[in-house]
């Protein structure tokens, strides 16, 4: 049997709407909320009496949390008055908080977009959270219609941009590119020194005159970059030299320790290889046995043989020392010196000339092993040390890592969990409500829901 219990409520339509609130009540098993926009006062509109037309109400849905759904029901007439110049004038009142295109509370809609865009929760469970949870009944084809309304309403890119460079001003371009789901198109994301997502250009695919054309349209937005950071596409590469050629660039540390990770990898595994093949050439059997074991140890143990020194747990270490005893040829030890000393030059480097040093040990190293896949490592070094260690000069850059990598986890998050964005202009639209949620926190998409508000 139910229990009435009186409590306070308050949301941001009632506290907008206050001076119109007429009463509650259970209808159907659902709390009704009613507002009459003729009660409000608009005497800032006329001095003169307001003549009202035949009413009509709208219900308008709100996220409950109680056990019945909420429903706003606002009485709203047109009104008329008599102007200074005697003419009669029309006008509907206007209520705030409320979308009255989609006949839902405006939080309804901050809260779509936070989870779809923020959050990359899929639209069919924003929906399921809002039929069950909120005891709004939504579809996803809903939500989806909200999100496109909000986006198409929205300050085109380029403003949205000016608008970011009002509050912070970049001076670091970070650029990458990733191949959206269900597309054969690039997608070119910048971001800047506060890991803001600047801007995005799809093109058909990752070339250096379509990276030209998506950085001389930031540079004429008034963006002055000092610094450039990318991975090693010559497409990036290229563009950043040709459209800021004065510009200090760094090579993203990450792809530059991808690069010489595989050939460490390559190296270990030829090793291993080397083992396994050498089983059926050796004898007595009794080392056969042990060689077999070595060689499963190898395979097993092979994550942690390319870990950096300082994330190796006391037990991996253990582990890693045994290894190195039951290895009679002494590869692994020495390819853990490698190791530590690629990890030194980056790491425990302070400059460029102790940076160098530690290249030089390398090299006496590498000369010692006589591996072709060391070699490979020296070489890329040789072709890349500028860009690699750009941030080790005293008047270098003062990072060594990009932002990009997180822009394209972000978007990577709501490919997958929107079942792949096919659209550019979905895409975009995605982007711009993602840059008002979380860089323009004086905007709210709400507004955009029912009427676009001009650039600017």
């Amino acid at each position: 049997m139910p229990i009435t219990i009186q409590a306070q409520f308050e949301s941001a339509v009632t506290k907008a709407n206050e001076d119109i609130f007429v009463g509650s009540y259970i209808e159907n098993g659902i709390t009704i909320i009613e507002f009459d926009t003729r009660k409000r006062n608009y005497k800032e509109i006329t001095k003169t009496k307001i003549k009202w037309n035949d009413y009509y109400t709208i219900d308008i849905k709100e996220l409950s949390t109680m056990y019945c759904p909420i429903i706003y029901r606002f009485i709203i007439a047109q009104g008329n008055y008599y102007n200074k110049i005697g003419e009669r004038e029309f006008f509907t009142p206007k209520i705030d908080e409320v979308s009255m295109s989609q006949h839902v509370s405006k939080s309804v809609i901050r809260l779509s977009g936070y989870l779809a865009v923020n959050c990359g929760v899929s639209l069919r469970n924003i929906a399921t959270i809002f039929t069950y949870l909120f005891l709004i009944a939504v579809t996803k084809s809903s939500i989806k219609r909200w999100l496109d309304d909000i986006g198409n309403n929205l300050p085109s890119e380029e403003e949205l941009l000016k608008q970011m460079i009002v509050i912070k001003s970049p001076t670091e371009c970070h650029i990458d590119g990733y191949y959206p789901l269900g597309t054969n198109n690039c997608v070119m994301v910048v971001k800047d020194e506060y890991d803001r997502i600047l801007i995005t250009h799809e093109a058909n695919s990752e070339n250096k005159e379509d990276a030209i054309k998506f950085l001389n349209k930031i540079k004429s937005l008034g963006i002055n970059i000092i610094y450039a950071f990318s991975d090693y596409s010559k497409s990036f590469t290229g563009a950043i030299k040709e459209v800021y050629p004065n510009v200090k660039f760094q090579a993203d540390h990450f792809h530059t320790i991808k690069n010489i990770w595989k050939h460490l990898k390559k190296a270990y595994l030829n090793f291993r290889k080397e083992i396994k093949d050498s089983i059926n050439n050796c004898k007595p059997k009794h080392n056969q046995a042990a060689i077999e074991e070595l060689a499963k140890e190898l395979w097993d143990l092979r994550w942690v043989v390319l870990k950096k020194p300082c994330n190796l747990s006391a037990e991996e270490q253990s582990k890693l020392n045994l290894l190195e005893q039951k290895d009679t040829d002494g590869f692994v030890k020495g390819f853990r010196s490698i190791i530590k000393n690629i990890v030194s030059i980056f790491d425990k480097s302070d400059s460029e000339a102790s940076a160098k040093s530690k290249l030089r040990t390398l090299r006496e190293r590498v000369a010692n092993a006589d591996n072709e896949h060391y070699n490979k490592i020296l070489r890329f070094f040789e072709e890349n040390w500028e860009v690699a260690t750009n941030y080790l000069k005293a008047d270098g850059t003062n990072r060594r890592s990009s932002n990009s990598e997180s822009g394209m986890r972000l978007l990577r998050r709501l490919e997958k969990n929107h079942d792949g964005i096919r659209s550019e202009v979905t895409r975009k639209n995605y982007i711009k409500i993602y840059q008002v949620i979380k860089y323009l926190n004086n905007s709210d998409i709400a507004d955009f829901i029912d009427n676009p508000l001009p650039d600017g």
